[in-house]
């Protein structure tokens, strides 16, 4: 429409006509500038005359000089704080329209000299008699959030949003509902939680609200979360009538309402029952409107099935496809016909994908095949129709069908073992004009699978290895599979085709995952070709109808997401979301501002700790090279033994490498965990594949089955040697006397409560047991839908805590307390450089693609090892070579108990070893000793005076950090 060029000294002509005395001249010359900055063209040079052109009564000017302004203002932050006093002045202007577009201007006018002006004029237009305005000013609270929070809760704008739910003005209703909602997005503590008594403001505004503000109102009953089954009934009773509305968008909405709040209802069987024929009722009506609309209704659709398979049962019919149909609804209606099919539709449904499968489109007449196979697993029943089905398509020789019914037969087969056999005669008919490489891949397993009932099983596989070296990866793999599946079968028929296959995959074959197949059945069959035998020929689980659908986490995500993108793609919805704001203020203003400036350290240097770690890792893999590589030769000469921790250098005099304490940290991360930004924010990093996960667990738990392997060989030799490892270590000599150290379990406390948490109540505390950290939580949940995939991530820590992403499996329905541990290993990589004597731990949780966060302090002791072991003349060596300067000294009053036995018995349940004691005239001093997770060496020396209830605290340690940390730990001991 516009050039996005301009000719020479055309800039110079408008800024000619901007300054023009005639008002059409300047208005048209002002349209050309908005049409120039609308194509991309740069016209902020014309900055100061456009704002001269402000000084009008013309509402069309006034318009497109805001337009304007809200453009260049950033660019000319310094010429635009000359606007303000106009853009005030207009706020107070008669028409209600210029007062609205001057206060929507200055919120989208992104200065902030400007926004120091702001506060006044809205606050004003937030009680404007005209409701324009008024909704206007609210979306503006959300745009100044944006900018500057702190702002917005100083001036208590938060309390005037409240107030605004309850405005006699519908449209005023739905926007200062829609500003709250865009606040609580984009900061850690909602200020505005949707509970029974708001809702009932908010829907009673739903049905004057135009077709955008009825969106609103009911995302916002969406996420209400009833107290009770009475009042999820009123708030259905309030919104079902918009499942007849004209807007698929408002309808969609109000299905997702009311099946959030049929979870809840349970009682009320008539009212589930009349509901539920409405629902089923308007979601086919949207199958009459245009291809699109019926799109996203199907896929909509297809959620709500999986998850109310009963709701659309009798709506069969209404789901055939028409001739007319565009290919991708097709597609869809397949789906939702396979999800809905039953004992007592089957027989129609054949009949139709038959019929399907006759049709010119390739990929629809798959698809249909494909569908006759799903319901033959799904309704056992009707495998045998289904299969008699599949045999006349069979019979038309048409190349894609035979393929496709090949592929189908397969899963049959893995459903029913050792039925429908009689369909294998007609498929070997047309093996050799498979050309696909995933049929030729399920026509080479049947024949494998039954290679002992064809009778020229050894024939058929000998010509497919003919082009052994020219087929596919995927027909590679099951050829190998297949022969020796036929090898053990019938050894004399397949003894020299096995010895041809094997050898050319393990010589001519570049491919690592058919070599080491082929390696792994040679040793296999000639090792124990009777494990082999029930390994290779065992039974394997039975294919199911649930491996078409989505599981219970992931299906209850996306429902609760009815009409959002997620729904329509069925992806998780942190998939659409890039970044998420946060904001500290509000009720985190609570917590003291020490912990506050270290969220923003910890935040900042926690990409710094990540980057270093990942060149650590990548300087060391040479070096793992080395040892693995050594660790096999020297295999069956010498024991395993555990890895040593590595420590710094100024601890190397005092500290050894005690026993199994530590072990190294795996360098494998959990996906999950790269979702949550632990400097509270979003990452923008992309997720592994399920297969990649599915390898990685796999590996690990071959691993751990090598360790509890070795672990089981060397249990006999234990109590008989002893580790070389100890004998440099200074602990090794050990006291005359053991101790038993045990370890006081912490009773959880409130973390989170579900006002903040939205909807989620958390209840958590830290603990050690079995050497191992664990984080144990009880997360109740307290909203109207079920809810599933919670990970869990620390933020950068002193002890450098760092648990595993996945909190746990399955789903907790509403009202439902789940119980869940994390073990929490410790990753130096983890602590941030500069750390402070802080243990804090901030914690982000994500629970259905929500981000919750929340704070605890675990007890120092769960960082202290229990098999600590120190001579008394090492204790004082040791002492000694700590330097003066970092020792503590500290003076505890008001001590509970003055008595020696008690004192000890409170430091030993605290994984403190007491060394020795000594008498200094009256005073008794004992002295004990502690070691971390992570190696540090803290002495201490505690002087008891009696007579005053008093006792003198000496803290050495290596590294001064720790000492305030202990004081305030042995404090609270002595006074509890």
């Amino acid at each position: 429409m516009f050039k996005r060029t301009t000719l020479k000294g055309e800039l110079k002509e408008l800024q000619l006509r901007l300054v023009s005395l005639n008002l059409e001249i300047k208005k048209e010359a002002i349209k050309q500038v908005i049409a120039y900055m609308t194509v991309g063209k740069d016209v902020s040079g014309l900055f100061t005359e456009v704002l001269n052109s402000l000084e009008t009564k013309d509402l069309e000017i006034k318009k497109l000089v805001y337009l304007y302004l809200m453009k260049y203002a950033s660019k000319k932050s310094e010429q635009a704080i000359l606007v303000v006093n106009t853009l005030v002045q207009d706020t107070k202007d008669k028409n209600p329209l210029i007062r609205a577009l001057a206060i929507r201007t200055m919120g989208s006018i992104r200065v902030e000299e400007v926004t120091e002006y702001l506060c006044q004029p809205l606050r004003k237009c937030l009680k404007d008699k005209h409701p324009y305005v008024r909704k206007t000013a609210a979306i503006c609270i959300s745009k100044l959030f944006d900018l500057n929070p702190e702002l917005v809760q100083t001036q208590g704008f938060f309390g005037d949003l409240k107030k605004m739910i309850s405005d006699s003005n519908p449209m005023v209703v739905s926007n200062a509902l829609v500003a709250l909602q865009q606040i609580n997005e984009s900061s850690t503590q909602p200020i505005f939680v949707i509970d029974h008594k708001n809702i009932m403001t908010i829907l009673n505004a739903l049905n004057e609200s135009t077709e955008w503000g009825q969106i609103q109102i009911l995302e916002a009953a969406a996420q209400c979360a009833p107290k009770n089954e009475k009042q999820a009934c009123i708030i259905v009773e309030k919104v079902i009538p918009h499942l007849s509305h004209s807007n698929s968008s408002v309808v969609l909405t109000t299905v997702r309402v009311v099946l959030n709040m049929l979870n809840i209802i349970t009682k009320n069987k008539d009212l589930v029952k009349k509901t539920t024929e409405q629902l089923s009722s308007s979601l086919v009506t949207l199958l009459s409107g245009k291809p699109e609309i019926q799109y996203i209704a199907l896929r909509n659709v297809n959620l709500i099935v999986q998850r109310f398979p009963k709701m659309l049962s009798r709506e069969i019919k209404m789901f055939f496809c028409k001739y007319n149909d565009p290919i991708y609804v097709k597609m869809e209606k397949l789906d939702v016909m396979v999800m809905l099919a039953s004992k007592r539709n089957i027989e129609i449904l054949l009949r139709e994908f038959q019929l399907y499968a006759k049709e010119v489109d390739v990929q629809f007449v798959r698809k249909s095949i494909r569908a006759i196979g799903k319901c033959a697993i799904k309704i056992p029943k009707a495998a045998e129709k289904c299969a008699k089905a599949l045999l006349d398509l069979i019979m038309t020789n048409v190349s894609y069908v035979v393929q496709e019914v090949v592929i189908v037969v397969k899963d049959i087969f893995r459903k029913f073992p050792n039925q429908y056999e009689s369909l294998i005669a007609r498929l070997c008919e047309h093996l050799e004009s498979l050309d696909d490489t995933e049929a030729k891949s399920s026509m080479i397993w049947i024949i494998g699978e039954y290679c002992d009932r064809i009778e020229n099983a050894d024939e058929l596989i000998d010509e497919l290895t003919d082009s052994f070296t020219e087929e596919p990866h995927e027909v590679q793999l099951q050829l190998l599979t297949a022969t020796v599946k036929l090898f053990l079968k019938k050894p004399t028929d397949a003894r020299d085709l096995i010895q041809k296959v094997i050898t050319v995959a393990t010589e001519q074959i570049d491919n690592s995952d058919l070599r080491d197949r082929a390696y792994f059945y040679w040793r296999l069959l000639s090792e124990n070709p009777t494990k082999a035998k029930k390994i290779v020929l065992d039974q394997r689980p039975l294919i199911s109808s649930e491996n078409y659908k989505y599981d219970e986490i992931m299906l209850s995500e996306l429902v609760r997401n009815i009409p959002k993108l997620s729904s329509i793609y069925h992806k998780p919805s942190e998939m659409f979301v890039q970044t998420v704001k946060v904001f500290e203020g509000g009720e985190n203003k609570s917590q003291n501002s020490s912990e506050e400036n270290e969220k923003s350290e910890e935040s900042e240097e926690s990409e710094e700790s990540e980057e270093k770690s990942k060149k650590k890792s990548s300087k060391k893999k040479t070096n793992t090279k080395t040892k693995t590589k050594t660790k096999t030769k020297t295999k069956s000469k010498t024991k395993p033994k555990t890895k040593e921790n590595t420590i710094n250098k100024d601890e190397n005099t005092l500290i050894a490498n005690t026993n199994n304490n530590n072990n190294t940290q795996s360098t494998n991360q959990n996906t999950m965990e790269t979702l949550i930004d632990l400097g509270f924010g979003m990452t923008n990093t992309q997720t592994q594949t399920t297969n990649t996960n599915q390898t990685m667990n796999s590996t690990q738990n071959i691993m751990d089955m090598n360790t509890i392997m070795n672990i089981n060989n060397n249990n006999n030799n234990n109590n008989n040697n002893t580790n070389n490892n100890t004998q440099s270590d200074f602990f090794s000599s050990l006291n005359n006397e053991e101790t038993t150290f045990s370890i006081e379990i912490e009773p959880k406390k409130l973390l989170l409560d579900s006002t903040k948490g939205k909807g989620i109540q958390i209840e958590g505390a830290f603990r050690r047991r079995n050497r191992e950290i664990f984080f144990d939580l009880s997360i109740t949940n307290k909203t109207s839908a079920p809810i599933g995939g919670l990970a869990i991530a620390f933020n950068t820590n002193l002890f450098g805590l760092k648990p595993k992403a996945l909190v746990m499996k399955g789903v907790i329905m509403p009202t439902q307390t789940r119980e869940s541990f994390i073990k929490c290993p410790i990753n130096k990589a983890h602590i941030p450089k500069n750390a402070k004597a802080n243990l804090n731990i901030h914690i982000a949780l994500r629970c259905s693609g929500k981000n919750i966060f929340f704070h605890d302090r675990p007890p120092l002791n769960i960082f202290l090892i229990e098999d600590l072991k120190i001579l008394k003349k090492d204790f004082l060596n040791h002492w000694k070579q700590i330097p003066e300067e970092n020792e503590m000294e500290k003076e505890i009053n008001n001590v509970q108990k003055m008595d020696i036995s008690y004192i000890k018995h409170l430091f030993v349940n605290k994984n403190i070893l007491f060394v020795t004691k000594r008498k200094d005239g009256e005073l008794d001093i004992l002295y004990f000793a502690m070691k971390f997770e992570s190696g540090h060496i803290s002495l201490l020396e505690l002087v008891l005076i009696s007579n005053l209830n008093k006792v003198q605290l000496n803290i050495r340690s290596i590294n001064p950090l720790y000492n305030p940390l202990i004081h305030q730990f042995i404090d609270n001991i002595l006074k509890k």
